[in-house]
């Protein structure tokens, strides 16, 4: 807040906008997700004037949103510091007539007729010309502005420009409420709140405007009205911010006050980063972390390099920090509008999963998050001023066993990789946004993660040094207290400390009571697996924990497990070719198992049926390619663009989620370019995975159990044996099940039983090692009660990764 923002806010001393508590603001819609949007404040730094908030400018933006941004989710048009000339008889605002000749109210109509929503700006306190003229309060007979006014008169904000409210005195809401109720017949959607202390140059008490925020809220609730606080607030008051608002400034201001030089700098985005590492835990829906204006529209105004856009950008999105521009949207670049336009990284930002850091020991940083589904938001962020190789460790952020990459910027999938990825050589202060996902294994999920909602009287304990994981646990002295996490998989473990000052906890999973649990041990047992599940049927489960006896409960972290995703090559006999199609075989242009389908005439088709809830389609890209029609169950779903420049193997150029649990149908037809190809399709299906631990898994002989292995094993081991003739024996209920293990030249010759019968003879011998092979699989047996039994034959090694049930 600089010289300008004093000269601004000059106009605006007194008029404060309210939020509703965080509960509120979920009950009634707001701030389920971040806000995105625009705000006028950095072009008006950048212009030095008013102007870009006159009627005819914010129409321009409205209408310059709505043609360019509003179909990826871009919806407020938020005017700063300015907007009002004057006052009524009440000590209530009246908008400028010089810069709305029409009156606000056409502005207002505007900005919603295109759509959108629209927010205004406001600070702490009362005019002194209101108390100097102790104007009357509207709708309070008997109340006036003399009357509210803390006493001695004091400043009610940074810049000393209103006189504080003493909010002990009844009439004191009253006047909040006057100046809320007008804003609501207004039809204001948002309002800015500056100036909020502790915090906004001042963290102390001796400017406080907590009682200020408290009763905005409370004014504001009924008309829902998105409450925003700025600037740099104190963290140490954040469960108060959190409580009344949807939203909170955690720096000083992204610009650069260089005038025509520039929006910002990249000193000014790079010391951004410790303050998403300092606030990330507390943004979820309800209430979101404020970065201030992203200004990466327009390289000839931003100030910083196409680099340095891109990581803004990423750093925002990964964040979930409140995604609003400051740029002028009517002069937006291309490169601009495709960094703010890029629906996959959108998605990231609003999935509301904020990342934090692995570390940040040296300037070559990985951030992630895990989604709950098997999939991780990760970073990869150079900040150092010299090309540098930044690489992810899959156990570093929590991930057992291989998983696939994708890069969101570039829309991209990369590979599957067993134990992390390296981007080489990234340019300085460059960055990469990767999704990646987990190819059936465990996922760690920490106590502080902002999926965990915790009820009761939490706190969080850190830098135990006590054999935490990540050194941290969270803890309730409160009986009935409890933790609830919802997360897409098949089975999850409790994992805690056990102690002489715990005792009992309740497990339930999807509200059904499991069991209860003790933790209580003479002496402390750091990570400890107090309860487990497993044979889940794939898909989203919840589990609650609640303390029933003991000093303390304690949450160190969960770990659930995904089903690996089926993978249906393209020669699969259960795809359905219509046309003139032809199999090409040892391309080497890296496609999956070295093969595709292609087709050179339109309206050629491919079917597929599958029992599950989602499908990707799976192809390579290319200059000869074009544009494939989508069905799923007879329904068309989308065209999509097969077409690059360059060739790309492998990319993922369709995907669905959330079909109906049961059988389904992909159709994918030919519509242009020269060439259609089908590399694979990929689906998790309602199918069960067992891992080779499972209790119910019987193993006979001299069998050893291989964890931690690295090799892209599911949940990273397997049991083997080197004898002949030992065996495993499981039993089932299903329709179906897939003997699940490691290929590889050691290996040999497995006969396998189903229900006593004997089936067949499977090699598992491969001259290369291949991890989480099908060897074997059965379907059309009779709903029921079965057993699978493998017996080794030949070879070093029998291995048993996993088996996945068909119900």
């Amino acid at each position: 807040m600089g010289l300008l923002m004093f000269i601004l806010a000059v106009a605006q001393i007194g008029f404060v906008v309210p939020n509703a508590p965080v509960a509120q603001a979920a009950d009634n819609g707001l701030a389920l997700k971040p806000l995105m949007g625009w705000s006028s404040f950095s072009m008006q730094v950048y212009t030095g004037n008013n102007q870009i908030i006159s009627a005819a400018q914010i129409k321009a933006q409205s209408d310059a949103m709505h043609a360019t941004l509003q179909s990826h989710g871009y919806e407020y048009i938020n005017i700063d510091a300015g907007w009002n000339g004057s006052m009524d008889g009440y000590g209530r605002p009246i908008p400028s007539t010089t810069l709305y000749p029409d009156g606000f109210q056409d502005v207002i109509d505007y900005v919603h007729a295109n759509g959108q929503k629209i927010g205004i700006y406001g600070i702490p306190g009362m005019s002194p010309q209101a108390y100097d003229n102790d104007l009357p309060i509207y709708g309070a007979p008997g109340c006036s502005m003399q009357d509210i006014a803390a006493q001695p008169l004091r400043t009610a904000d940074y810049w000393n420009l209103g006189y504080k409210i003493d909010f002990s005195e009844p009439c004191a809401q009253s006047y909040i409420d006057s100046i809320a109720d007008l804003y609501g017949e207004w039809g204001i959607d948002f309002l800015k709140f500056d100036s909020v202390t502790p915090g906004s140059g001042h963290n102390d008490t001796s400017i406080d405007a907590r009682d200020d925020v408290k009763a905005w809220a409370e004014a504001l609730a009924p008309h829902g009205i998105w409450l925003e606080l700025s600037w740099a607030l104190d963290i140490n008051y954040v469960d108060y911010w959190k409580e009344y608002a949807n939203g909170w400034r955690v720096d000083w201001d992204i610009e650069c006050y260089c005038g025509t030089g520039g929006l910002t700098t990249w000193a000014n985005i790079a010391r951004t980063f410790p303050k998403a590492e300092e606030w990330w835990r507390h943004g979820s829906p309800g209430g979101w972390n404020d970065f201030d204006s992203l200004n990466v529209g327009n390289g000839s105004m931003d100030g910083i390099t196409q680099d340095e856009r891109r990581t803004a950008m990423t750093l925002w999105a990964m964040s979930s920090a409140q995604l609003y521009t400051g740029n002028d949207l009517t002069n937006l670049d291309s490169f601009g509008i495709g960094l703010l336009t890029n629906d996959e990284v959108i998605a990231v930002n609003q999935a509301g999963r904020p990342a934090h850091p692995v570390s940040t020991a040296n300037n070559q940083q990985v951030w992630y998050a895990n989604n709950g589904d098997g999939s991780y938001t990760v970073g990869l962020i150079n900040l150092e001023s010299s090309a540098a190789t930044v690489t992810v460790n899959w156990s570093d952020i929590g991930l057992s066993g291989a998983a696939s990459v994708r890069d969101l910027w570039s829309h991209t999938d990369i590979g599957t990789f067993n134990t992390g990825y390296s981007s080489v050589n990234l340019a300085p202060h460059a960055s990469r946004l990767l999704r990646v996902v987990s190819q059936g294994g465990s996922n760690a999920v920490n106590d502080d993660d902002t999926g965990i909602k915790y009820t009761g009287d939490w706190q969080r304990s850190y830098n135990r040094g006590l054999g935490d994981f990540q050194n941290d646990v969270h803890y309730t002295e409160t009986n009935n207290d409890f933790f609830e996490y919802t997360f897409n998989g098949t089975g999850i473990d409790l994992i805690t400390e056990k102690d002489s000052s715990q005792g009992n906890i309740d497990i339930y999973v999807d509200g059904v009571f499991k069991q209860t649990v003790n933790t209580y041990n003479a002496t402390r047992l750091a990570q400890q697996k107090v309860y487990g599940i497993s044979g889940l049927s794939n898909g989203p489960h919840t589990i609650k924990a609640v303390k029933k006896s003991g000093t303390f409960m304690l949450l160190d972290k969960l770990s659930f497990s995904v089903a690996s995703p089926i993978q249906v090559n393209d020669a699969d006999a259960g795809i359905t070719y219509s046309g003139t199609w032809s199999h090409s075989t040892a391309r080497g242009f890296g496609d999956f198992k070295d093969d595709v389908h292609y087709t050179m005439n339109n309206n050629d088709y491919f079917q597929y049926s599958f029992t599950g809830t989602g499908i990707e389609l799976i192809t390579e890209k290319d200059s000869s390619q074009g544009n494939i029609d989508i069905y799923v169950d007879n329904v068309f779903k989308e065209t999509v663009n097969t077409y690059n420049e360059s060739r790309l193997a492998q990319q993922t150029v369709y995907k669905i989620s959330g079909l109906t649990p049961g059988s389904h149908t992909i159709k994918a037809v030919k519509k242009s370019g020269t060439f259609m190809l089908l590399d694979k399709l990929s689906f998790v299906g309602t199918k069960v995975q067992y891992n080779n631990t499972d209790p119910g898994i019987s193993y006979t002989g001299a069998w050893s159990l291989n964890g931690n292995r690295g090799f892209g094993d599911y949940n990273n081991d397997v049991h083997f044996t080197q004898t002949n003739n030992d065996y495993f024996q499981f039993t089932f209920t299903g329709t179906g099940i897939e003997l699940i293990t490691e290929k590889e030249s050691d290996q040999g010759d497995i006969d396998i039983y189903v229900d006593n019968v004997f089936k067949q003879t499977v090699s598992t011998y491969n001259a290369t090692r291949l991890s989480n092979q099908v060897v074997y699989s059965i379907n059309g047996l009779a709903s029921g009660s079965h057993t699978i039994k493998g017996v080794k034959k030949t070879g070093t090694y029998m291995l048993l990764d996993s088996l996945r049930v068909t119900p």
